[in-house]
């Protein structure tokens, strides 16, 4: 790293001449004011030392554009196209072909929501392991996402604040 370097007035001048050629880069420099004055100075180290004394920025980039690479054809791939489903909650839910459709763990409540119900004031406490998931519906106290049944069930303990 090239915290600790002491830049002496002739390592600056040293700096400025590889930087007046304006062929190298800053990497290059480094390598060669290291090499040189037997430090270990980094790209960045350079760069910031060139700001810090107003040396000319270098322009970002290349100038010069190279060859264009070819991007190889895409292959029409088969899309899958989710079927629907009508299992849930009464509502047709899209569903890709390979997914199972299992049925939540719970299967009791009759304000069971899918994501598509979910809003304010309506507990957001999910049913099942895997998509499509239901939620439990019922109706929360103000600012809360948990019916009080579900509220014990997320914070044992009682709410931590």
């Amino acid at each position: 790293m090239a915290a600790g370097i002491d830049w002496t007035e002739k390592l600056i001048t040293r700096f400025r001449v590889l930087h007046a050629g304006g062929t190298r880069s800053f990497k290059q420099i480094a390598e060669k004011l290291s090499a040189e004055f037997r430090i270990r100075l980094t790209k960045n180290a350079c760069i910031g030392k060139g700001r810090r004394i107003g040396l000319e920025q270098r322009p970002r980039g290349t100038s010069v554009p190279g060859p264009r690479k070819h991007k190889k054809p895409r292959r029409n791939r088969t899309q899958n196209t989710p079927e629907l489903v009508s299992e849930i909650a009464q509502e047709t839910v899209p569903v890709l072909p390979h997914w199972g459709i299992t049925q939540p763990a719970e299967t009791a409540g009759e304000n069971r929501l899918t994501i598509y119900g979910l809003k304010s004031g309506v507990c957001h406490y999910p049913y099942g392991d895997r998509p499509p998931y239901a939620y439990c519906g019922n109706t929360t106290r103000r600012g809360m996402s948990w019916c009080p049944h579900h509220e014990r069930v997320v914070y044992p303990h009682g709410r931590v604040r």
